[in-house]
């Protein structure tokens, strides 16, 4: 059957080529059309319902928003866990799907449930309810400040002019306005005025309210006309808000300005934001989930330079971060890596083939399949991103194994007197079996990971696409491209053609490979003749994995530097917002000092996460210079020591933004998370205060923080039903009263222009400074009855409420912690090991941990089973190809020794076992045992022709020696730029290379002596 191929082949040679030059050429003008993004496009499992009720109590909210939305979304198929945040007035609750479910469905059955129920919740509740995807957030961040101007003026600059310019662009998906506040015109009650007509405060709003509307009356019908006739009071100017009328008193009207001041103010907004230590506006610019990162912030940026020529001299629109950059540049890193291995693999042809004619037609492998690949990337919606650039980096010494292996067997059979026509066809015939069964075995080690669920496929199924449709193209190639073009341009070596087998392969070999090849066949001639000793050996290497995995660090994801951080702060509950930003101003010095920090922003009071924020939190997010000599860890510790000396009494967190961002998607941004759950709240409030004292101890841990938080004090004025009664008020006209008088009431909207602008009833900031002036107030009824709130409510101080956490019903409190200069694995091992002997845990108490290390040990799991699966299926298959279990279990022992080479280089570059390297270590199973299958098959074709065993190994290690070692050393040399962590992107795929070249260059040793010495001994055995 190989020889009707081989002539068919022949016979459609010219077909052949043109179908592979039609593919490269395809992928090279899609090269050009694909999206570019940091990270593989996905739906996050989980969806955030946030709800906002006012200033409800904790616990009113609990029980009247947070349980009864818990309850009626458990119903929903496909959820595996609801979490949820309870804070006065605000409600946050995550809902988790498993992997496989379709995230948009989930997304409108929780609608529909929360719809079902809305009825039976507080009126007046917002509900914001989001999925989750790598987009959420901002792409772009911008910040408007001014010198002269306030910021009710910059945000109606930014929210008019800057931000809908922005948002019309192709990609984007939305505006987010942070900070500044909106203009408003507000009618400053005198109470002594008010009270001396006897008018309530909520009369002036509902004046207004009523004043300033437009109202259709009906159509009317005049001289062949249908005129819609209104009615309208609408309100445009000052003027008009002075001359509305309230009240008719003793016949006399009472106009807004007999009893209050109109002014312009700003909305009561209880946040500070800043840019670069300056009052500022942000907007946050978000890209559609399957946008172009590049090409949407190049049409951002441009945007932005158009509107700065229109703006006046006195404002500023700077950009303080950019993803772009990061995306950019993590791209070029891989793409360089990727022409770097590309060169080195071509110098690895160029010395064992000692021709460049030979070495061109192998390595034209490389970048057709890997055109190839970025083909089926374009057919199957894939984007440039790490993971598929890293595929296509990874395979690059790996694709052109096959065409190695057929250009080398061509060779010989040119040396021994065949034409190129004939010696490609022969090659064909002889090799066409073995290169089908090594390419599909490494391709076996992929296939687990359809199944696999969490982030860690999310990452590599991208990175697993690339990699096998660049194999499966290699593949194609070398059996249909490459014989095709040896037959035509190889040439028969000049002079007498050689007759024996091991002169014809030596022909091509220079002074050092033969006498490698003579070493080697010494070396391989011991080796069969002490079996023992050599699985003696494997023994030790064996025991040394052991060792060298429990040596080995653990963490999820490798460090990368992006080039900026967030910078999260909690301050002490009940923080006023002035003494907050006194010791923030403090913080943003220490920023302006350090020489690498080129700009930064900062929010108080709101957060750059989909998440609750309270007035005493918040986050800076930083943005380094791109020439600086400190890399960002050592910039973060060292701001890390500055603030915690001189303001101990701000908890401070330094997160990684991508990290940070994979942390937040998956609700686990720490990587250590304590979780105390007990039917008592107050056991496990004091059970995480202790742990929250205790962590520090650990070394390395740092940035500790018990995310339960004590929401501020409250002064709360409960009010006396029987004296308000007889005074003419009920509980619900005294509470109106009373947020008019404070944040006032929101009358209405005036249009003018182009505008909305808000006009706000309130009492001057006099009357409302202190709780012993409010309690003095004069109120007003409706009925007008005048008396002091003090005579009908009493004030009740309440220092603080805590806020609650839940997950799947249960109460829990948090206690979260970063690390400095230690690896997750080992720190979590020493808190487990010491946390229940030196913190008291009180019967009852049930301890979980969860972050980031909850993810990595799932993560690991699941490419633990990844790999066992895998080394079933190449099992299975080798069976098939080889119809025996001798020569699988030979080569799959030997592959699973070559760990040790992955243990070793990890261990020696000083990298960490996470799911970076975890994938390399898969991966080296799936290319090592090539070279096995390489030299089992010469064997059984050394066999048929009558050799004994021992003799018919020994040829076949001498014959397959120089493509193993020019396959190892493409592959290792294609790998060097990744492991070598050229450019910024090749950080997070730098452990994965690393992996691979320590197994393949182990596997050097193990495939041409281990192998065939097992193999050998194993049929001794059988037989």
């Amino acid at each position: 059957m190989n020889s009707k191929l081989a002539e068919f082949i022949e016979a459609q040679g010219r077909a052949l080529v043109i179908v592979a030059l039609s593919f490269a050429v395809a992928g090279f003008a899609f090269i050009f059309r694909l999206p570019i993004a940091i990270f593989p496009q996905t739906d996050f499992p989980r969806i955030v319902i946030l709800v906002d009720n006012g200033i409800a109590p904790v616990d009113v909210q609990m029980l009247t928003v947070t349980r009864p939305i818990e309850e009626a979304i458990r119903i929903v198929p496909g959820i595996t866990d609801v979490r949820s945040v309870t804070a006065r007035g605000a409600t946050e609750i995550s809902v988790f799907f498993r992997w496989d479910v379709d995230i948009l469905h989930g997304l409108h059955l929780v609608q529909g449930r929360i719809a079902q129920i809305m009825p039976s919740l507080p009126p007046g509740s917002r509900f914001y309810i989001n999925r989750l995807t790598f987009s959420v957030f901002p792409m772009i961040g911008c910040s408007v400040t001014s010198t002269t101007r306030d910021t009710a003026e910059l945000w109606d600059l930014t929210y008019y002019t800057i931000a809908p310019r922005l948002y019309r662009l192709p990609g984007v998906a939305e505006t987010r306005i942070v900070g500044g506040r909106p203009p408003e015109f507000h009618v400053l009650v005198e109470p002594e005025k008010l009270n001396s007509y006897g008018l309530p405060l909520t009369r002036v709003a509902e004046a207004i309210r009523n004043t300033n509307i437009i109202v259709a009356a009906g159509m009317v019908q005049e001289n062949y006309h249908l005129y819609l006739t209104t009615v309208t009071g609408l309100i445009h100017d000052q003027e008009q808000i002075e001359n509305t009328v309230v009240d008719v008193v003793k016949g006399t009207p009472v106009f807004v300005k007999n009893i209050a001041t109109v002014v312009r103010g700003e909305r009561p907004v209880y946040n500070i934001v800043t840019a670069n230590g300056r009052p500022a506006v942000l907007v946050n610019v978000l890209q559609q989930p399957d946008g172009n990162a590049v090409e949407i912030a190049d049409a951002v940026n441009r945007e932005l330079r158009e509107i700065r020529r229109t703006l006046p001299p006195d404002i500023e629109l700077a950009t303080f971060y950019d993803q772009s950059v990061l995306v950019r540049d993590s791209i070029t890193g891989v793409v360089e890596s990727i022409l770097i291995g590309l060169l080195l693999s071509i110098g690895v042809l160029v010395g064992f083939l000692k021709s460049w004619r030979t070495t061109v037609v192998a390595a034209l492998v490389i970048p057709i399949a890997v055109l190839s690949a970025v083909v089926f990337m374009r057919l199957f919606n894939l984007s440039f991103n790490l993971m598929t650039l890293g595929g296509l980096a990874a395979c690059i010494g790996v694709v052109i194994d096959d065409a190695i292996v057929m250009v080398e067997n061509i060779i010989v059979h040119l040396s021994l007197g065949q034409a190129p026509v004939e010696a490609a066809k022969s090659a064909i015939t002889e090799l066409t079996p073995a290169l089908i069964g090594s390419t599909l075995t490494p391709i076996m080690v992929f296939v687990p990971l359809v199944f696999l669920g969490g982030i860690t496929a999310v990452f590599f199924r991208a990175l697993a696409f690339t990699m096998v449709t660049a194999l499966l193209a290699s593949l194609f190639l070398a059996i249909f491209f490459t014989p095709v073009l040896a037959a035509v341009f190889f040439r028969r070596p000049t002079g007498p053609a050689e007759t024996d087998l091991h002169r014809a392969e030596e022909a091509g070999e220079g002074r050092i490979l033969r006498g490698l090849t003579g070493r080697y066949a010494k070396a391989l001639a011991w080796a069969l003749d002490h079996p023992g000793l050599v699985l003696l050996a494997s023994l030790a290497v064996l025991g040394g994995s052991v060792v060298l995995y429990f040596q080995l660090g653990s963490g999820f994801l490798p460090e990368m530097d992006e080039g900026a951080f967030v910078l999260d702060y909690v301050m002490p509950s009940g923080t006023s917002l002035a003494e907050t930003n006194r010791v923030l101003v403090h913080i943003e010095q220490f920023l302006r000092e350090t020489p690498e920090v080129e700009s930064y922003s900062r929010r108080t009071g709101a957060r750059l996460a989909l998440a609750i924020a309270e007035p005493n939190t918040g986050d800076f997010l930083v943005k380094l210079k791109r020439d600086r000599k400190r890399p960002l860890a050592e910039v973060t510790s060292e701001l890390r020591q500055k603030i915690t000396t001189a303001e101990p009494v701000i908890e401070v967190e330094f997160p990684h933004i991508l990290e940070d961002l994979i942390g937040d998607l998956a609700w686990s941004p720490q990587p250590i998370e304590v979780k105390v759950f007990h039917d008592n709240p107050e056991v496990f409030k004091k059970v995480a205060h202790d742990v929250k004292e205790w962590l520090p101890k650990v070394k390395g841990v740092v940035d500790v923080i018990n995310q339960t938080f004590v929401i501020g004090p409250a002064v709360n004025f409960r009010v006396n039903v029987e004296k308000a009664q007889r005074a003419g008020f009920g509980v619900r006209d005294v509470a109106e009263i009373e947020a008019a008088m404070l944040d006032g009431e929101l009358a209405t909207n005036m249009i003018r222009g182009q505008r909305l602008i808000g006009i706000r009833v309130r009492y001057p900031a006099k009357f409302r400074t202190t709780v012993e002036s409010l309690r003095g107030l004069l109120l007003t009824s409706p009925n007008g009855t005048t008396v002091p709130l003090s005579s009908i409510a009493d004030v009740e101080i309440e220092q603080g409420q805590t806020e609650i956490h839940r997950e799947n019903l249960r109460n829990l409190a948090r206690v979260t912690a970063r690390l400095d200069g230690r690896d997750l694995g080992s720190a979590m091992q020493e808190i487990r090991d010491r946390l229940y002997r030196e913190v008291s845990i009180p019967p009852g108490t049930v301890i979980e941990f969860g972050g980031l290390y909850q993810i990595q040990r799932e993560s690991f799991l699941g490419l633990t089973q990844v790999l066992l699966m895998s080394i079933l299926l190449i099992f299975v298959i080798l069976v098939f190809e080889f119809r025996s279990f001798s020569h699988p279990i030979a080569i799959l022992v030997a592959t699973m020794l070559c760990s040790f080479g992955a243990l070793l280089a990890l261990y020696v570059t000083g990298q960490t076992l996470n799911i970076s390297s975890f994938m390399g270590a898969i991966m080296v199973v799936g290319i090592v045992h090539k070279n096995g299958i390489l030299m089992l098959d010469a064997e059984k074709e050394f066999s048929t022709r009558g050799l004994p065993l021992r003799d018919a190994i020994f040829e076949a290690g001498r014959r397959r020696l120089r493509p193993i070692l020019m396959t190892a050393l493409a592959t290792v040399f294609g790998m060097l730029p990744l492991a070598l962590g050229v450019g910024s992107g090749a950080q997070i795929l730098q452990p994965l290379a690393i992996a691979v070249i320590g197994g393949v260059t182990v596997s050097m040793v193990l495939s041409l002596l281990v192998t065939p010495v097992l193999y050998f001994r194993l049929r001794q055995w059988i037989h």
